[in-house]
């Protein structure tokens, strides 16, 4: 199969995995009685964090020559994505469903989602000048720290009450489908989106092998825009139907999925040394985080606002492309 049609299928299987995926896990949260925030920021992030997260678990498995190296930059470069780009995104969706341009997220959950996250990265970041036995216990005290969050997040508001639209595999039917049908839908969700990913992986790898890209910066900035595509396209969809609280809670809890238990896989099975480009991206990746935290916290944020969150992103990204991938380097 050629470059351009394994970008073609992957792109359409993203597409109708994610319809499939953002529906089914809105019937899950309504199901299990959740609020919109831990429906968005746990559920969601949970199911959409597979392909990210199966990066570094394969990388470390195959024991390659790249394979630490893939590793940390799949642990430091999906988080950096969803923040920058994944964010901007959002932005643009809310701009052009029109209104007041808005986004209009539940400001408790996403300080909670935000504020997490930059106490994890910025550990995980700090853990790079540590020892190996230090490491270790860094790389638990995230897994804590992920667990008090999912505590935190399931005690916080009241269940929605709102039903979501008909589960996309029945829509002929009336009421609430049963939870083994909603199980069905997410699984076939997950499995496109596995997939889809997947392809687009592949095609980017082609890409990068062709321009001579160093397996780091791949890793950076290459197999995130196909990682994180389930994220943002998921959240895209959600302000298209006005639910903007999963939709940004997508995205911020996804990143503390990404910190927390992906950290801990970085900090503790890799060498977690990725020199001046991991820690540039790193960096930049703390400073889009607290960008968002303060434009959101006190709640409805302008659609140009999000929109500036790319920049961090598409600077890094143009910097490693004019130095032929040796910014940091």
């Amino acid at each position: 199969m050629t470059t351009a049609l394994l970008f073609a299928a992957s792109g359409v299987l993203i597409v109708v995995a994610a319809e499939l995926f953002t529906n089914a896990v809105e019937w899950a949260g309504f199901l299990l009685g959740l609020t919109r925030g831990a429906t968005g920021s746990l559920l969601a992030a949970l199911g959409t964090s597979l392909p990210e997260t199966a990066v570094p678990v394969v990388a470390l498995a195959t024991h390659s020559p790249s394979a630490d190296s893939v590793a940390q930059g799949a642990v430091l470069g999906a988080p950096f994505l969803l923040l920058t780009i994944a964010a901007g995104i959002t932005g643009v969706a809310v701009w052009l469903r029109g209104g007041a341009r808005r986004l209009e997220a539940d400001p408790s959950q996403t300080r909670r989602d935000l504020g997490v996250f930059l106490v994890a990265f910025s550990i995980a970041l700090v853990a790079m000048v540590l020892p190996n036995w230090a490491r270790i216990v860094v790389g638990v005290a995230l897994l804590g720290l992920y667990t008090a969050y999912v505590l935190a997040t399931l005690r916080g508001g009241g269940a929605s009450t709102e039903m979501p639209e008909p589960l996309h595999i029945i829509r002929w039917r009336s009421g609430p489908p049963t939870r083994l049908l909603v199980a069905v839908q997410l699984l076939v969700a997950v499995a496109l989106l596995v997939v889809g990913s997947e392809l687009f992986i592949d095609a980017l790898n082609r890409v990068a092998t062709a321009l001579r890209i160093a397996a780091l910066v791949l890793a950076l900035v290459v197999v995130p825009l196909a990682t994180e595509l389930p994220e943002t396209s998921n959240s895209v969809l959600w302000v298209r139907s006005r639910d903007d609280t999963l939709a940004f809670g997508n995205v911020a809890g996804s990143a503390t999925f990404q910190a927390c238990v992906l950290g801990f896989l970085g900090v503790t099975f890799t060498s977690w040394n990725p020199g001046g480009a991991g820690v540039i991206s790193g960096l930049l990746t703390v400073a889009s985080a607290a960008f968002l935290l303060i434009a959101m916290r006190r709640g409805p944020v302008r659609a140009t606002v999000l929109m500036l969150a790319a920049l961090p992103w598409c600077g890094y990204a143009v910097g490693q492309f004019v130095t032929g991938g040796r910014l940091g380097g």
